[in-house]
C-alpha cells in the first residue's frame, strides 16, 4: 500500500498520463531489467486497477511479470521502487 500511495503521489504531477506502465526489457545483469513509466493503455496492454492506479503492461512483458509485486521504500538506507518477481530466477548483488 505504500508503493500506491507513492505512485498516486507521482502520478499527480504527471498531467494527461493515466497510470502506472511496467515493463521488461533487455539488459541487465540478469538478461532483463524493469521499465516503471507513467504512460497512457496502449492498444493490446493488459489493463489491471490496484489500490485505484491503473498499471499498464504490454503482451510481451506479461508472460514475464506474472504475480510481480511492487514494492516502495521509503526508510533511511533509501528511497525507491523494487520489483519482486516470483519467476525471476536470480538476482543481481
Amino acid at each position: 500500500a505504500e508503493a500506491a500511495q507513492e505512485v498516486k503521489k507521482l502520478l499527480a504531477e504527471e498531467p494527461g498520463k493515466a497510470g502506472l506502465r511496467l515493463e521488461v526489457r533487455g539488459g541487465g545483469c540478469s538478461g532483463f531489467s524493469y521499465g516503471l513509466t507513467f504512460d497512457n493503455p496502449q492498444e493490446n496492454d493488459h489493463v489491471v486497477e490496484e489500490h485505484g492506479i491503473k498499471v499498464m503492461v504490454d503482451p510481451k512483458s506479461a508472460i514475464y511479470l506474472k504475480g510481480t509485486i511492487l514494492h516502495f521504500d521509503g526508510g533511511l538506507e533509501g528511497r525507491g521502487f523494487t520489483i519482486k518477481n516470483p519467476q525471476a530466477k536470480g538476482s543481481c548483488g
